[in-house]
């Protein structure tokens, strides 16, 4: 039920005179033009000056909103016949698709219930196409800006037609927790009306996860132009996982790498570079343990997809992770396998210093055993039953001399290298085959459902 300041037909009428000044719209649409979008979706429309301002633009826009009086007056704005209006909520446009969502001003935060907030975020990555985007701006809490909300700071005046002279104001009422209510209060020459709102003001940690939780990749928060330090712009990504975009971008990241040492233009220590140049600051920018191992899904879907590993690791054994990150699959795994009434030690190796430095930092109980270095020519202090690790983490050309190198120097006698998890197209088997051809028979692979039903996630495994 949306609150009388945008429901009532007076109200509504008057809140674009005495809120005049949308210039912080300029930087949405630059965002618009930023992201390539070309279908947008403007959920809680209001008045529809955005909307209105995106149409002109020659984009396909949709504003939606549940104050019918506030969409009243949004369509008889000049251009507004260029937008498609609905009121109601974000279900009203589920059978609708959208390069873009947005939610400007306050509009993330009148979602004030786990569930509400929840839905509306689930819903919005539905609507989206496959790398579509969501993009909304939220208050930080820490700069608690509620405590400004009185009529002094807040006191606006506008001569409207229609209505005379209006005078406007907010007041905080209440403030329990994330939750703050505050009263405005709107003064015609004829009569006072008010109007009580509650927004709930959200960390960003919080929100990360949340977006996470509802299969977001969290891609930048920024700064708000017009109110510098005071608010928070969530940039979000509906991850493309067709198989189709997965090579693409894959080749897009690593391609011009991999041309380039191939060429000469770099050498291998350079190809590491800038692989690294890639990965780590994604890595570190993660809100989530799973996150900063390079996995985007929740704590189930971070198990589905790894715990598969657990059956190519004979029980008793110390495994060593090769690309450890920040040390969870360390962890997980270690947990796993107590739930079986196993044992493992971990012990791990990470070419990102400060992807080690945030690993020991997490499990200080372990410190001792995650090393930083280059697991093409790092020199271990001591052989491992079984050794984990992709494939992928040195130069194509030098992937058969990278599994040599492990199975003579890293491995343990009669133990084990196992390679994965990787993604691979069901019915085939390329790592096996590609292992075979460098000279390495695989001793046993094993593998589980992926969310694309045409690719499996996959581990197969080399005995020494």
């Amino acid at each position: 039920m949306p609150d009388p300041l945008f429901a009532d037909r007076r109200l509504a009428v008057v809140y674009d005179p005495l809120d005049p000044d949308r210039s912080d719209l300029e930087v949405y649409a630059a965002v618009v033009d930023e992201l390539g979008a070309r279908t947008v979706l403007d959920l809680g429309c209001g008045t529809g000056t955005f909307a209105v301002m995106l149409a002109a633009r020659g984009l396909d826009v949709t504003g939606v909103d549940p104050a019918g009086a506030s969409v009243d007056v949004a369509r008889g704005k000049p251009g507004a016949d260029r937008v498609r209006w609905v009121v109601g909520e974000i279900d009203a446009v589920a059978d609708l698709r959208f390069d873009l969502v947005t939610m400007t001003a306050n509009v993330a935060q009148v979602f004030v219930t786990d569930e509400a907030w929840r839905h509306v975020l689930e819903t919005a990555w539905s609507v989206l196409n496959p790398g579509g985007h969501l993009v909304f701006e939220t208050r930080d809490p820490a700069r608690e800006a509620w405590l400004e909300w009185t009529k002094e700071e807040s006191f606006a005046a506008a001569d409207v037609d229609g209505q005379g002279h209006v005078e406007s104001w907010h007041e905080t009422t209440d403030v329990d927790g994330e939750l703050v209510t505050f009263r405005s209060t709107l003064v015609f020459e004829d009569a006072t009306l008010t109007s009580q709102s509650t927004l709930r003001f959200r960390d960003r940690a919080g929100i990360a996860r949340d977006l996470e939780a509802a299969g977001f990749v969290t891609t930048d928060v920024r700064d708000a132009p017009d109110r510098p330090g005071c608010e928070l712009v969530f940039v979000a990504n509906r991850p493309d996982e067709s198989l189709a975009a997965s090579k693409e971008r894959a080749w897009r990241e690593l391609g011009v790498i991999d041309a380039a040492l191939l060429s000469g233009q770099i050498d291998e220590d350079a190809w590491h570079e800038r692989v690294l140049a890639i990965v780590e600051p994604a890595y570190l920018a993660a809100a989530t343990p799973q996150g900063q191992s390079g996995h985007s899904g929740d704590d189930a879907r971070w198990e589905h997809a790894r715990r598969l590993l657990l059956d190519a690791v004979p029980d008793g054994s110390d495994l060593l992770d090769v690309g450890c990150a920040n040390g969870h699959l360390m962890e997980s795994l270690t947990v796993w396998a107590a739930a079986e009434g196993r044992t493992l030690e971990p012990y791990g190796v990470e070419i990102s210093a400060r992807l080690a430095d945030l690993a020991r930092t997490r499990l200080p109980q372990w410190a001792d055993r995650i090393w930083t270095g280059n697991a093409m020519t790092w020199v271990p202090p001591r052989q491992f039953a079984v050794v984990r690790t992709g494939l992928d983490y040195v130069p194509p050309r030098r992937r058969a001399d990278f599994v040599g190198r492990l199975l003579e120097d890293v491995v343990a006698p009669g133990g084990r290298l196992v390679i994965g998890v990787y993604n691979e197209e069901k019915d085939r088997d390329n790592v096996a085959d590609s292992l075979r051809g460098w000279g390495f028979d695989a001793a046993g692979s094993t593998s589980r459902a992926h969310r694309d039903p045409r690719v499996r996630y996959k581990v197969v495994w080399v005995d020494a």
